[in-house]
């Protein structure tokens, strides 16, 4: 047997607020890249709050504990105590913040001691935090970074004020400065990093979709249909996703004005929703589902006979909806309505999977969607575009062997 010595050399805490049964994606990426060090000789622990995304209630059987053990599909996860409400405020998000980071301060700071915590960076003082247990306990740090926080927060008003903006920046700056590694989703990130302070080994990991679990399959996308209440005989442009206020998907109900004859589809949750069902009112093409249970993701991005992703103008820095990767695994073409100079614009392009059309124009998201819908030989092929683009560089085995590298590089440097 290795010795106590040796075990703890390769134990990793994996820290994020989010992990299934919640339906966020960066859970579900944790879960499989745990899987993944667990069939590679690590000893995994994932630290994260009680499961209530979306809708800000605690799932069932959940309940809300100082403290819960559990075990999902092999990988050890330890639920730790925050406030949690309904309520979807800036006080309520920000008490939940702060109650997630001071509880994750105390457990860490007692736990068996690991040689590497990897960490989401959200919410960024969470990075603080780590920062100074890794000082007082002598392990590594690495920040996984899926949004730049401070940047969304700053330029949707919700920060204001030089103080204000200073503080999230000094944080900003401390966390890149001081991290050991630290991982980006893409090349516009890194470059934001290295100009905010970053001055580690910065590593360009993209997300993974698993090709697997979603693979083309017209019949599960007609079944789904059917049981929605849906024709499946009438083209169907697809929404699927955290719908966030950054998305701008107030273009998609624009444009489903301006295309009577096709079924516009949005399956998600999120902040922005209770704006899109008012906006959509008078308007029977378009239908409102919520998060499917993971059993129906194939369906549900099978149903599309276009997928639509968008960004407000000026937004596509700050994010890159990981919906585009499940659409380009069912071999499905993409509208994007988002900047071209943006991250995913760049993808779209890379891997020749549909259009791109200017963010916020609803009249030029309709004619995107509606020149897929009549073409149906272009719209297969940038559909095989697309699975094929994910087959040689998103698989989930190829990424979490980076993520495996990095790790093994930080314990060991």
């Amino acid at each position: 047997m290795p010795s106590q010595h040796a075990q703890n050399g390769r134990r990793v805490v994996l820290l994020s607020q989010w992990f299934p049964p919640e339906h966020a994606p960066i859970g579900y990426m944790l879960k499989e890249l745990a899987q993944h060090l667990i069939q590679n000789g690590f000893a995994v622990e994932v630290v994260t709050g009680f499961p209530n995304h979306p809708t800000g209630r605690v799932f069932a059987p959940y309940r809300s504990r100082w403290l819960a053990r559990d075990t999902i599909d092999g990988v050890p996860v330890t639920r730790l105590w925050s406030y949690i409400s309904e309520k979807r405020s800036l006080l309520t998000r920000a008490v939940n913040f702060f109650s997630f980071v001071t509880r994750a301060f105390l457990y860490l700071l007692t736990c068996p001691k690991p040689a590497v915590i990897f960490a989401v960076l959200q919410p960024q003082p969470i990075g603080l935090v780590v920062l100074l247990l890794a000082k007082l306990r002598g392990f590594k740090v690495i920040f996984n970074i899926q949004d730049l926080h401070t940047d969304v927060l700053i330029d949707l008003g919700v920060a204001r004020g030089r103080w204000m903006t200073g503080l999230l920046r000094f944080i900003e700056r401390s966390v890149y400065r001081h991290a050991d590694a630290i991982a980006v989703i893409c090349d516009g990130f890194k470059s934001h990093v290295r100009a905010h302070g970053g001055a580690c080994a910065i590593s360009v990991i993209p997300n993974w979709i698993d090709i697997d679990e979603i693979r083309p399959d017209g019949a599960a996308g007609h079944s789904f249909l059917q049981k929605h209440g849906l024709d499946p005989s009438l083209p169907v442009a697809l929404y699927a996703g955290t719908i966030g206020h950054v998305s701008g998907a107030q273009v998609v109900i624009d444009a489903a004005r301006l295309q009577p004859g096709i079924q516009w589809l949005f399956v998600g949750e999120g902040p922005l929703l209770p704006e899109l069902r008012v906006r959509a009112q008078g308007l029977p093409t378009v239908h409102f589902l919520p998060f499917q249970p993971r059993e129906a993701l194939g369906g549900v991005q099978n149903c599309a006979t276009v997928s639509l992703v968008s960004l407000s103008p000026g937004k596509g820095i700050f994010s890159v909806p990981s919906k585009v990767l499940g659409y380009m695994a069912a071999g499905k073409p993409v509208v994007a309505s988002v900047d071209p100079s943006s991250e995913t614009a760049r993808l779209v392009h890379d891997a020749a999977c549909g259009y791109v059309v200017t963010a916020g124009d609803p009249a030029a998201l309709a004619a995107g969607v509606q020149r897929l819908v009549d073409n149906a030989s272009s719209r297969d092929l940038a559909g095989l575009r697309g699975r094929q683009y994910l087959e040689g560089r998103y698989t989930r085995q190829a990424v979490c062997a980076q993520y495996q590298s990095l790790i093994e590089q930080t314990i060991s440097s």
